[in-house]
């Protein structure tokens, strides 16, 4: 081989050495382990900067987790982020923007530990949509094929570390962090704002909303897996603001969330006879909670045009606080919540039809008061300029898709294995 070839591929090795091992170094995604660096490193503020792909898969990838809370950012900020403020054992493994297919895999990759015992995963129509499939760091991180050194290797040689890992080091240099969604008080109107603009944004997002039942029945296949080896799953629909939940319904996507309602209930109860072999709430196996429908604490009015103080319930129409999710976790866990406004209802088939009685007494009781009145005008605006819905290309799953599944399904421990 002539020299320069020769100098030309030590030169690329010595690089890519270079690139992969300062990402390595720097560990944006904190799963290597690298030594924290005074000034440089030693503030993580980019663990979640992928919307928490990479450390969670790496985390759940490495076994020795116990319980593990699932979901979208509505479980990623509506939950504590500390486990000294979750139950015993519990860790929040929210990631942003995640849909039913990535929950799938992260349950599954949990479960080839022997130590999983519990699962809880928030549930609601977005996950269960066409409009995604998996975000790009997922193909990054170890929820894509359950190899921790194979996810490591590839996040070394991604650009977006890369990016990340001077994003980190900018942030150690200057004291910058990353932006937090919500805060304390706000500029005059702008927490109203937010509550419009989402209004309107959710009302065209809804028009285009299809539903998937694949994806129901991937997630029924993990369901059914890991019940069967003695893992308690309990799924909850999470809570949104009235605002939210009459843009879903005027959009017409109101029957669709009550069929989805019916067929996630009829498929826990599917499961619902079996017993975990370590129990971190009183129930079965399989158990569903529904905490959506206009309930008072997602009812409390939106803030005021000229408002500053922060909502205490929801920071904006979609996401809930912290602390509603710790009062749903003591629901499901038979207590009582610290703020009585917070209620939720266990769903089996025989409760479906008179808990959506109540939702409907419910909404029928919002729509008539002051903040009613005026989300009704809001959209009827909208619905008269006649807005286009946001349709994105459908991402249908495949026969990939459903292999992955079906390998992390067959590497989880047996029964006998769980500790």
């Amino acid at each position: 081989m002539p020299r320069y070839a020769v100098t030309l591929l030590i030169a690329l090795f010595a690089a890519l050495a270079g690139f992969s091992g300062f990402n390595a170094l720097i560990d944006p995604f904190n799963i290597t382990g690298s030594p924290d660096i005074p000034g440089l490193t030693s503030r993580d503020t980019r663990i979640y900067d992928d919307g928490g792909r990479v450390h969670v898969g790496d985390e759940l990838a490495r076994g020795g987790v116990r319980a593990i809370l699932l979901g979208s950012s509505r479980t990623v900020d509506g939950f504590p982020r500390d486990p000294a403020d979750l139950p015993d054992g519990f860790i929040n493994a929210g990631m942003r923007g995640t849909n039913i297919f990535e929950l799938s895999q992260a349950a599954a990759l949990a479960a080839q530990s022997g130590d999983l015992r519990c699962v809880v995963i928030g549930l609601d129509l977005d996950e269960f949509g066409t409009h995604s499939k998996a975000k790009s760091t997922y193909w990054l991180s170890a929820l894509r094929d359950g190899n921790a050194d194979f996810a490591r290797a590839r996040v070394a040689l991604s650009p977006s570390t890369f990016g990340a890992s001077i994003q980190l080091l900018a942030d150690n240099l200057t004291g910058s962090e990353p932006r937090v969604p919500w805060a304390d008080t706000y500029p005059a109107g702008a927490q109203r704002a937010r509550y419009e603009s989402g209004a309107r944004g959710i009302y065209r997002y809804y028009l285009g909303y299809r539903f998937d039942p694949e994806r129901l029945a991937l997630f029924e296949r993990v369901l059914d897996r890991l019940t069967a080896e003695g893992v308690q799953v309990t799924g909850f629909i999470h809570p949104l603001h009235a605002w939210r939940e009459e843009a879903m319904f005027r959009a017409g996507r109101g029957e669709d969330y009550l069929a989805f309602r019916v067929a996630l209930t009829e498929t826990f109860a599917r499961h619902a006879d079996r017993m975990p072999s370590h129990a971190c709430q009183p129930g079965g196996a399989a158990q569903l909670y529904d905490f959506s429908g206009f309930r008072p604490f997602a009812a409390v009015n939106a803030p005021a045009a000229e408002a500053t103080a922060a909502h205490p319930t929801f920071y904006e129409p979609s996401h809930y606080l912290p602390h509603i999710g710790a009062d749903m976790l003591a629901i499901m866990r038979g207590e009582a919540p610290a703020d009585p406004r917070v209620t939720g209802d266990r769903l089996i088939p025989e409760t479906l039809a008179e808990t959506a009685s109540a939702m409907e007494t419910r909404r029928a009781a919002w729509l008539a008061g002051a903040d009613g009145v005026t989300v009704s005008a809001l959209l009827d605006a909208v619905i008269a300029t006649a807005p286009s819905a946001e349709v994105e290309t459908p991402q249908f799953l495949n026969r990939d898709d459903e292999t992955s599944v079906s390998d992390k399904l067959a590497r989880i421990a047996p029964r006998a294995a769980r500790r």
